[in-house]
């Protein structure tokens, strides 16, 4: 048995950057690193709301599940500036929403640059999951997966909420109320212009997010903070994208009252529980599956009898909103056992040319095709580089390393593939009206390296290339 901890913690001090009202001090936050980190190794930041700090509610519970071993997941949970440990905001003006934008930059940047993690989501609370989003759609669409835990759609009913506390707020230029908002309660006061900023957002906005954004909603049943009512509205603006989830009982911060003994329940690990499946590799992999099949209404997968693996590879949205055209890019295993009935569909799709990325020898062994309008191209990657029997054994031995092996190989098919990819390039642009098809023989590896770098320079994410 290995005495090796779960989880490594690292409080961390994260520099802010200009435009910023605060002089001194730091975005202060704390790292959860796993001992046995998932690949790539990816990260969830976690964001708390208008009264909470970076241990609030759920989420340093939910950083520790992240990180045990069937995850892999590190975090990173801090403060907003005014609030908790990091630096005081000493604009007149308060923790507008612009502030909160500047922090999650900054933050995002860190744990990119300077922690070289993946950011595989962001996870937000009340005022925080505004921002989140808000932030994701005007500023970083690539983010994969976006969860929202009580956050407000109908923005501007935070001005009825405030006038709970003050009715005159707009024309006393602010209002106080008492509030946990530096890790203890305490009186503070709220200027006007923070609260009308965080009443100016526009939620439908995050529709214009990527197709391949994932979106987790998770509310209490019994919010009196924001109504329930807003998780619907969630839900129908982001469709079969979004997933909906609600937990009994459960208030804003997701506790409730046993009505017999007045025993305060805590449903925080409820609310855990649903984040780490959802974001779990198998339900990442099933959202993946179940959106990516269809180009509009037709199926991505062409039924090509007598070869395996056959789909168009166009139709992914990039984080512009603009499409890869779909029925240009076609992706194969090896055509040489295509039937007559499979050479029909192939010509139905218009295919010009095929690309062939197997050596002379592969295409001895298993055979050259000819179908009538389709020009054949051999293309090896490699210029024929030597794929026999102990070449075959070295590459599966590599893969058998797992990522690290595949990596190697990948690696290898781009510098053995420049020459066989250049003459595919050149095909796409000089033929943008010529269907064509790429294929190896099992259509996977280096058929998928060539599709990579074409999606990639098409400007698709490389969240969902990598899918």
């Amino acid at each position: 048995m290995s005495d090796r901890p779960v989880f490594i913690e690292e409080q961390i001090e994260v520099p802010f950057s200009l435009p910023s009202t605060s002089n001194s001090g730091a975005i202060v936050g704390i790292l959860t690193a796993p001992s046995h980190p998932s690949y790539p190794k990816s990260v969830l930041v976690l964001m708390h709301g208008f009264a909470g700090h970076k241990n609030y509610c759920y989420q340093k519970m939910l950083a520790h599940r992240l990180a045990q071993s069937d995850l892999g997941l590190y975090s990173f949970r801090f403060d907003f500036r005014g609030c908790g440990e990091s630096a005081e905001i000493e604009s007149p003006n308060g923790r507008t929403l612009d502030e909160d934008y500047y922090d999650i930059r900054d933050v995002l940047k860190y744990v990119r640059e300077q922690l070289q993690l993946y950011v595989l989501a962001l996870v937000a609370h009340s005022r925080g999951a505004v921002a989140a989003l808000m932030y994701a759609a005007k500023y970083d669409p690539t983010i994969p997966n976006l969860i929202n835990c009580s956050g407000r759609f109908r923005t501007e009913q935070i001005k009825e909420r405030v006038a709970k506390f003050s009715r005159t707020w707009e024309e006393d230029g602010g209002y106080w109320v008492d509030i946990p908002r530096y890790m203890k309660t305490q009186r503070v006061w709220v200027p006007a212009e923070e609260t009308l900023s965080l009443a100016e957002p526009n939620m439908n906005e995050i529709a214009t997010l990527p197709n391949s954004t994932s979106f987790l909603t998770v509310y209490g049943l019994s919010d009196v903070i924001v109504a329930v009512k807003d998780s619907e509205m969630f839900a129908n603006l982001l469709g079969d994208r979004h997933t909906l989830k609600f937990i009994p009982d459960a208030d804003h911060n997701f506790y409730s009252r046993n009505s017999e003994t007045g025993v305060r329940i805590n449903h925080n690990p409820e609310v855990v529980k649903i984040i780490a499946q959802w974001i779990s590799a198998e339900e990442r992999r099933k959202r993946f599956l179940y959106r990516s099949g269809w180009l509009s209404t037709v199926s991505r997968w062409k039924n090509v009898d007598g070869v395996m693996n056959f789909r168009d590879f166009g139709g992914w949205q990039t984080p512009t909103g603009h499409y890869v055209r779909p029925g240009y890019l076609l992706r194969a295993a090896s055509l040489n056992g295509i039937t007559e009935q499979g050479k029909r569909v192939v010509n139905k799709l218009n295919a010009k040319k095929s690309f062939d990325l197997r050596s002379s020898s592969e295409c001895e062994q298993n055979g050259i095709y000819n179908i009538p309008g389709l020009e054949r191209v051999h293309v090896p990657v490699g210029a024929d580089k030597d794929m026999s029997p102990e070449q075959i054994a070295r590459v599966l031995d590599l893969a058998a390393l797992g990522s690290e092996g595949f990596l190697t190989v990948y690696r290898e098919f781009l510098t053995d593939g420049i020459s066989a990819y250049r003459s595919i390039f050149e095909h796409i642009r000089d033929e943008p009206d010529e269907p064509l098809i790429i294929h190896c023989t099992a259509g996977k590896d280096r058929t998928g390296v060539i599709c990579a770098l074409i999606l990639l320079t098409a400007g698709v994410d490389s969240n969902t290339i990598a899918r």
